[in-house]
């Protein structure tokens, strides 16, 4: 292992003396169960290696958030792009099942919660994707039978996937200074396109996907990608493929939109075609889109689901509800925000 080399990649993204002897710790584990393999280091390690090893971690009640964050940095610092795509199946969606568990309490209260996840045996941290959607198909059969479709789509659009607030204060402060509304989405846009060149460059990972060229030239072409595009009182925006590169040359139409689907509680689900998942699970991921522009707008906004992976579509695309101050005009955001 190149314990030198690691460590500079960690300082480097400014990991912190905290992290970086942890992450070297999981690192050289992740080493030496692959050297009792016979496999010379992770460069000669199999997708199969990948997943044992997981396994072995979870058997052993020893998976955290920090060993896959380790992991996937020695991955992307070993240029093991695979390994970096297999170890964010297992990590993504973390925590939505209980996070959901949580909001429905709020809405249906504590008895009718735990009837809705009875008998539900929620997959831990590091469990096969492959035994994800069935939780998900149980669960949304009786939330759909519990509660009307708009109680059910502003549940799942509450925000399941939880991140700081400050996360988006960067945006928010972009907003203030761009010239309307308008220039705000444009210049969004081309600050996630020039992220993605900068992984073209550096040869690392987009979350679980390659960049290339094509693969920035597809976003770069549409505005709606990771941007949005303002039509009246709504913005249009388009979820990136999450296997952007393989979605672009696939021709089999359910393939293409298993590399399309980020959710990995309905992905599998979608390559196999079973069990059935209701498209109001999408909204989940409505949720996620429209988080960004309720602290931007510092305040809540509905977004719709246009079109899903789910519903038979080839991307998901959504409608989000510009509050009314900010519509007329598109006028300077200085003018109708204030930095808190």
């Amino acid at each position: 292992m190149d314990e030198k080399g690691f460590r500079d990649y960690c300082t480097k993204r400014k990991l912190g003396e905290r992290i970086i002897p942890l992450y070297i710790k999981h690192a050289k584990e992740f080493e030496e169960f692959l050297k009792k393999r016979g496999r010379k280091d992770l460069n000669d390690a199999s997708s199969s290696d990948v997943k044992d090893f997981v396994g072995d971690l979870r058997e052993n009640g020893r998976i955290t958030l920090d060993n896959f964050r380790a992991l996937i940095g020695y991955s992307n610092f070993a240029g093991k792009k695979e390994t970096v795509s297999i170890l964010f199946g297992y990590l993504e969606g973390f925590g939505v099942p209980e996070e959901l568990f949580k909001r429905l309490r709020g809405t249906v209260g504590e008895s009718a919660s735990k009837e809705i996840f009875e008998g539900v045996d929620i997959p831990p941290l590091g469990s096969l994707p492959e035994d994800k959607p069935k939780i998900t198909g149980k669960i949304m059969e009786r939330l759909e039978a519990r509660l009307d479709e708009r109680s059910l789509r502003e549940l799942m659009s509450s925000g399941l996937e939880v991140f700081p607030d400050e996360w988006y204060i960067p945006q928010k402060e972009m907003l203030q200074k761009s010239a309307s509304l308008d220039d705000f989405l444009e210049r969004r846009h081309k600050e996630f396109v020039e992220t993605l060149e900068k992984h073209k460059k550096e040869k690392t990972m987009f979350f679980a996907q390659e960049i290339d060229e094509e693969v920035v030239e597809y976003v770069r072409s549409n505005r709606e990608i990771q941007g949005g595009v303002r039509e009246g009182e709504i913005i249009y925006e388009t979820k990136i493929p999450y296997q952007t590169k393989k979605y672009l040359h696939e021709k089999d139409k359910k393939m293409k939109k298993y590399y399309a689907c980020h959710c990995s509680w309905v992905r599998e689900a979608i390559k196999s075609g079973s069990p059935k998942i209701s498209p109001n699970f999408c909204y989940c991921s409505a949720g996620y889109h429209k988080r960004p522009f309720e602290i931007i707008f510092g305040q809540p906004v509905e977004a719709d689901v246009l079109e899903t992976i789910l519903k038979g579509d080839s991307v998901c695309r959504f409608a989000i509800h510009i509050p009314k101050q900010f519509v007329p005009r598109a006028l300077h955001p200085a003018k109708v925000i204030s930095i808190d």
